[in-house]
């Protein structure tokens, strides 16, 4: 007997049946036969299907709890920036109140500052008077050409004497006075003791002697406007000083009472009598 007269093995099939016991009252039963191939089928299937199932819930849940933590991690970022803002509202309130406060105080200061400006402004200009106390004044005018101080300060009682005694011809002859030369000029007789003074707050510009005069101040008040004094006393300030309004230039005494005084404004002589503040 060969190896090939083997006797082979059969297979055996398997078969599955599924029972379904119906409720009905005649006690029929209903059977169903599945084969192999069909219950494996019916149950790879049935497989699938729970798997999917508990994936789908273990995804689910998962999705769920980082949602959750997505929540809860906004919810914690807006209450941080919920207080980030209510922290930033009250820096705004305070730092509001700051600026109303330094606006307020710049103001105050832009306003005394234009007060002070505006009082140094009118402390330079030469509207105050020339001398300390009291003193004649006449306006008249200067010969820069002339040696001689041509004021009535000046007259003596001979040429008084000389002037009563002036005919009534000579007087026709003189009645029409002949127009004044040179520059204006407010000449004062003050008493020994007096001060010259400056009119207005400014700088010296100058000292220097003056052939009528003597000695001669001049003042540059920085808006346009030089006051000059012309006395025979000793100066008191040298140039480049600053000076204030009252400061003083010269001591009167009984050799030096007259006080030629002038203004310039723009390189041009003006009436210092106009800017004269008698009541300062």
């Amino acid at each position: 007997m060969s190896s090939n007269d083997k006797p082979k093995k059969h297979r055996h099939r398997r078969h599955y049946t599924i029972m379904i016991i119906a409720g009905d009252s005649d006690g029929e039963n209903k059977r169903i036969h599945l084969g192999h191939v069909k219950t494996q089928i019916l149950a790879f299937s049935a497989f699938a299907i729970v798997l999917a199932i508990i994936c789908y819930i273990v995804y689910t849940s998962m999705t769920l709890s980082a949602l959750k933590d997505i929540q809860s991690t906004q919810t914690a970022t807006i209450a941080e920036l919920e207080t980030d803002n209510a922290t930033l509202e009250a820096d705004k309130t305070e730092l509001q109140t700051e600026i109303d406060h330094l606006s307020y105080a710049l103001n105050q200061k832009v306003q005394e500052a234009e007060a002070s400006a505006a009082e140094a402004e009118e402390q330079s200009m030469p509207t105050g008077f020339p001398l300390s106390g009291t003193a004649a004044m006449e306006s008249t005018y200067d010969n820069p050409d002339s040696s001689e101080i041509v004021s009535s300060f000046t007259t003596t009682d001979d040429e008084d004497e000389e002037n009563d005694d002036t005919t009534d011809e000579a007087t026709e002859e003189t009645s029409e006075e002949e127009t004044p030369t040179g520059n204006p000029i407010v000449i004062f007789s003050a008493e020994s003791g007096a001060n010259v003074v400056a009119s207005g707050n400014g700088t010296v510009a100058s000292v220097t002697s003056d052939i009528k005069y003597g000695n001669c101040v001049t003042i540059d008040h920085g808006n346009g406007y030089v006051s000059i004094y012309r006395n025979q006393g000793d100066p008191l300030v040298n140039e480049g000083d600053a000076v204030l309004r009252g400061s003083i230039l010269f001591v009167v005494g009984d050799d030096n009472s007259l006080l030629g005084y002038q203004i310039k404004n723009n390189d041009e002589y003006v009436d210092a009598e106009a800017l004269i503040d008698i009541s300062g």
